[in-house]
């Protein structure tokens, strides 16, 4: 009885935080911490026994823990029990399910593509096929959430489904066995010139560091003196990770990133240990805006050290830490505890509304200037995120080809390699193949537009074409060897590596 008590007392306790209601009550001078819990308290026995309907108690104070954590910044959040799942898959890169990527295209649940070596490859599923049901039960008006719910489950366990093939005129049944799928934090790596390896990281699960060592590993045995990092579209994952993957890079002995808090043990400094196997070669790592959290730890100890070239976009700028206190077998919170701090004292975090909105004051902000810590000395700028040393916009769509849904280029992908036995990598959108695709636009797509309009767009159009294409012969492996050929901030990664013997000879062409 007194445990429930005090769990009873905890709860309140987080939960007197929550919304604004209670925010006017912090703002009160003369309000006290047990002024504000006794109302608090009061609010919630009036609802619990004078609600017009009956109240769910536990769903109440698990949603003033949610509104109190909310409140705090857009990365403090109350974790239920599929949050707290989710979370976990994540983290752990891995998962019980069939091994496919999902999403709707024209409303249908649709194979994007399966993923290489699981049960959904082997069984001869297919990128464009849609799957119609699920243990019987039609998909039509399903959600991918619901289902990945059902395709996902304890690996040898079975589920059934039905797909929908274009070019086939019945429904194909498949019985699939679960199995362990494992999330690649490394989807591709390869040579992109004779002596340049590409390795694309695309997050910090536990899984990273090893995927990377074996990624490098695997370039420089095939001749790789030059490496590209890229970061882009990378939200972060693990700080050990994040830690580990820089000391693959620096000499051991160098700061990779520190973090401040409130709290004592809150002030850490993490520290590379190894030398780096492959030595100092010539490096570029490129981000974007979506690049975060320990891509931005990465990419701001390679920077600081002066050991690779940042290319690309200023990152999202998310450089806080959260720790997660588990709250029962299946819910927790997590909470901002400190801030990261790159080796030369940059915090990486960017302020943002608690909406997630940049707040005004970034660029007042960036103005504050610190030091790279190598022998060039060179300028590099706080107010959160880290800005590149030589800046490549995003090629971002416009006119019809931003008018253009991904759903038109999937079909009509999956028509031409369905109905072209014989295409290969080498494929390319020529001016017959674009005829096609305009004419497919208007007739199956209904897309109005002029010729002019589609001849101003046809380059990129020509390029998401490419793209598709690749992805239905050879996969995500596929599609990344096609989008590296129309990736500008590569191609700028490829000129700054050709010429240079060290990447202190191209820092210095930057001055």
């Amino acid at each position: 009885m007194i445990k429930k008590r005090v769990l009873l007392v905890a709860v309140i306790v987080l939960a007197a935080f929550v919304g604004g209601f209670l925010g006017k009550l912090w703002a009160q001078k003369t309000a006290t911490l047990a002024e504000s819990l006794g109302m608090f308290s009061r609010v919630v026995g009036w609802v619990m026994s004078g609600y017009v309907e009956p109240v769910d108690g536990e769903r109440l104070i698990r949603e003033a823990i949610r509104g109190m954590l909310s409140s705090l910044d857009p990365y403090s959040e109350f974790l239920d029990e599929a949050d707290f799942k989710e979370l976990k898959i994540k983290t752990e890169a891995q998962f019980g399910g069939i091994g496919i990527h999902i999403g709707l295209v024209d409303g249908e649940l649709t194979v994007i593509a399966p993923i290489e070596g699981t049960p959904a490859e082997r069984a001869g599923i297919r990128g464009g096929d849609r799957i119609a049901e699920i243990e019987g039960k039609s998909t039509e008006g399903f959600t991918t959430e619901q289902a990945v719910k059902l395709l996902r489950g304890e690996p040898g366990t079975k589920v059934n489904i039905k797909v929908a093939r274009p070019g086939v005129s019945e429904l194909l049944p498949f019985e699939l066995t679960r199995a362990v799928i494992n999330i690649k934090a490394v989807p591709f790596a390869g040579m992109v010139t004779r002596d340049i390896g590409y390795i694309r990281l695309a997050d910090f699960s536990r899984v990273a560091t090893n995927e990377m060592t074996r990624a490098l590993d695997s370039l420089f045995a095939a001749g790789a003196k030059k490496l590209i990092l890229d970061l882009t579209s990378n939200g972060g994952g693990l700080l050990r990770e994040g830690r580990d993957v820089a000391d693959l890079f620096l000499p051991a002995g160098r700061v990779i990133v520190k973090t401040k808090g409130r709290l004592p043990d809150s002030h850490q400094e993490f520290i590379a240990e190894t030398e780096a196997e492959y030595g100092n070669y010539p490096m570029v790592v490129l981000v974007d805006r979506s690049s975060a959290s320990a891509a931005e730890i990465v990419a701001g100890a390679l920077q600081d050290w002066e050991r690779a070239v940042v290319v690309g976009d200023t990152t999202f700028g998310k450089g806080s830490v959260q720790t997660i206190q588990q709250l029962g077998p299946d819910i927790g919170a997590k909470i901002t505890t400190a801030y990261w701090y790159t080796p030369s004292g940059r915090c990486i975090n960017r302020p943002r509304e608690r909406s997630g909105v940049l707040k005004d004051t970034v660029r007042q902000q960036t103005r504050e200037v610190f030091h790279t810590l190598g022998s060039l000395r060179r300028v590099v700028y706080g107010g959160g995120a880290i800005a590149p040393d030589v800046f490549v916009p995003e090629a971002k769509p416009a006119g019809l080809a931003a008018r253009v849904v991904r759903d038109a280029y999937f079909d009509f992908a999956v028509d031409y390699v369905n109905s072209h036995p014989g295409v290969t990598m080498e494929f390319e959108a020529d001016g017959k193949v674009l005829d096609q695709f305009k004419e497919y636009l208007r007739t199956e797509k209904k897309v109005q537009f002029t010729d002019a309009a589609f001849d101003s767009s046809a380059e990129a159009i020509a390029g998401q074409l490419e793209i598709e294409v690749a992805s239905k012969l050879h996969g995500i492996g596929g599609a990344y060897q096609m989008r590296l050929r129309h990736n500008p901030s590569v191609h700028k990664a490829i000129e700054l590596l050709e010429r240079a013997s060290s990447t202190e000879q191209i820092l210095k062409g930057l001055r």
